[in-house]
């Protein structure tokens, strides 16, 4: 039995929501990382825990992009968050 067409999306949906999973999730989780690199409080624990929290999150976020139902609101969101975390680490550096 073939999957019904009203719940698949378009191939061009599908692709920016593979795009925004892969670069978009990538950014997000690099620039989330950075600002918590530049709380000098957490410094030592951010450099430790990074490599595993890094990819945790960015696992986490291609999940996210997949769900979501149109894939430029998912990318919008995540380059408006990349902004705000590389925003909040200029302005602690």
């Amino acid at each position: 039995m073939p999957a019904n067409t009203k719940y698949l999306s378009t191939k061009g949906q599908r692709a920016l929501k593979i795009t925004a999973g892969i670069i978009g999730g990538y950014l997000l989780s690099a620039s989330f990382h950075l600002m918590l690199a530049c709380i000098p409080a957490s410094k030592d624990m951010v450099v430790v825990f990074s490599g595993i929290s890094f990819f945790l999150t960015w696992t986490g976020l291609m999940i996210v992009a997949f769900l979501a139902k149109q894939g430029w609101k998912i990318w919008a969101l995540y380059l408006g968050l990349t902004v705000l975390f590389a925003g909040i680490t200029w302005l602690i550096k």
